[in-house]
């Protein structure tokens, strides 16, 4: 089964982003705080979903699962849950540095956001770095 690691210590609602995850196939494993979602993903998860203030701040609580090395990164999903942030804003996602943001409206549908997310960046990166690729599933 594909894994998830969701960071508990933020401000989204997690039975609902881990049913939401479980309907879509995705076994969610929850963590105390960020630091220790790196540890899962270097492990074999594919993804993280770490609640964030919004833009301002938000760059220190992402620090520990962003800092991996590119060979690394290319590997995993990062998705950043908060309020003033929007769905699937390219905008946004690029000034947090991550591959994904999701708007609290749409928690619901985290399973399926993120399963397109990792799909799409195994896409992206296969001509790049295969090995990525397949750890994405590819």
């Amino acid at each position: 089964m594909k894994r998830v690691v969701v960071v508990s210590d933020g401000p989204v609602h997690l039975e609902t982003a881990q049913g939401a995850l479980a309907a879509a196939g995705w076994e969610a494993v929850t963590v105390a705080v960020v630091s220790e979602a790196r540890a899962q993903l270097e492990s074999g998860a594919l993804a993280v979903v770490v609640a964030v203030p919004g833009l301002e701040g938000a760059g220190e609580r992402l620090g520990p699962v962003l800092a991996s090395p590119a060979t690394v990164r290319r590997g995993y999903v990062v998705a950043a849950v908060g309020p003033g942030l929007r769905s699937s804003d390219g905008r946004q996602a690029f000034a947090l540095g991550v591959d994904l943001t999701v708007g609290p409206g749409d928690v619901a549908r985290l399973g399926e956001l993120i399963s397109v997310a990792v799909a799409t960046k195994r896409a992206l990166v296969a001509p790049l770095d295969p090995l990525a690729a397949a750890r994405l599933g590819g």
